[in-house]
């Protein structure tokens, strides 16, 4: 039985075993063909076949599909999303059984989200990516928060606030003595691909004024993770002094390590 974490976000699908981080790009075509030139475009070039569709996933959709894109937004709670995930185990998880915690934006982590994500990844599915037939069982899977999850990684007593910088959306959290606080988490739904010509100083200002419009203070320690921590922790540190990378050199992977976490503590518990 395999414990994983998996962060199916917008730009990159993340995966933690509690032994390697692995990412793909996230981008998924529908737009399947037989091709004439079987040219290899990157290390994740996935034809993938899963209940009776085919399409290309990976740098494969990203140069084969002529409609290839990844769904942004607040939830994952989108068939898009299974598809990373299985994706993710087909190609990088062992075994066939898995027990796995995902990943949500704080603003729509709501008990009715978490339960049709739930849903849409517990049980059998078969999949095949580039002729390679695989049965993928997730018996058990729990939904994280985004961001406010990663803070666990601070392992700091009392106020630890968290920036987690997407693709898609900008989560806030907030975690008192360890604890999750929900009064001050919350997301920004735009991110660093959300923009047509994104200016870092001016989404850094923005990304600081909605937290400071939320309750947090400019004078408040704060990590940042995400894969637009380290390009904007700079323009960042203008307005939150303390602004820090909280994985330094892998700040994309913080969530998925945090999930990997959380879920040997919940999983391994219930073996025990």
């Amino acid at each position: 039985m395999g414990i994983v974490g998996i962060d199916p976000g917008g730009s990159a699908v993340k995966l933690y075993d509690g032994k390697q981080f692995r990412q793909f790009p996230s981008a998924i075509g529908y737009d399947w063909r037989e091709r004439n030139i079987l040219q290899q475009h990157g290390d994740h070039d996935y034809d993938w076949a899963y209940e009776g569709r085919r399409g290309f996933a990976g740098t494969l959709a990203l140069h084969e599909s002529q409609m290839a894109d990844s769904l942004k937004g607040d939830s994952k709670a989108h068939p898009e999303a299974r598809l990373r995930v299985l994706i993710a185990l087909h190609q990088y998880a062992s075994g066939p059984e898995h027990d796995i915690v995902v990943g949500q934006p704080v603003g729509t982590h709501t008990r009715n989200q978490k339960e049709l994500i739930k849903k849409m990844l517990i049980g059998e599915h078969e999949m095949t990516i580039n002729g390679r037939r695989r049965v993928i069982t997730i018996n058990r899977c729990e939904v994280a928060a985004e961001g406010v999850s990663a803070g666990l990684l601070a392992g700091a007593k009392g106020t630890v606030r968290v920036i987690d910088i997407g693709s898609g959306t900008v989560n806030y959290g907030t975690l008192l003595d360890g604890r999750y606080k929900d009064l001050e988490s919350f997301t920004l739904v735009t991110g660093m691909d959300t923009r047509r010509n994104l200016d870092l100083d001016s989404f850094a200002r923005q990304i600081a004024a909605y937290a400071v419009n939320k309750g947090w203070s400019n004078r408040d320690t704060v990590h940042l993770c995400g894969g637009g921590a380290e390009p904007i922790q700079r323009e960042l540190a203008k307005y939150f002094g303390s602004a820090q990378l909280l994985k330094a050199g892998m700040s994309e992977f913080a969530n998925v390590d945090a999930f990997y976490r959380i879920a040997k503590g919940l999983y391994a518990n219930e073996k025990n």
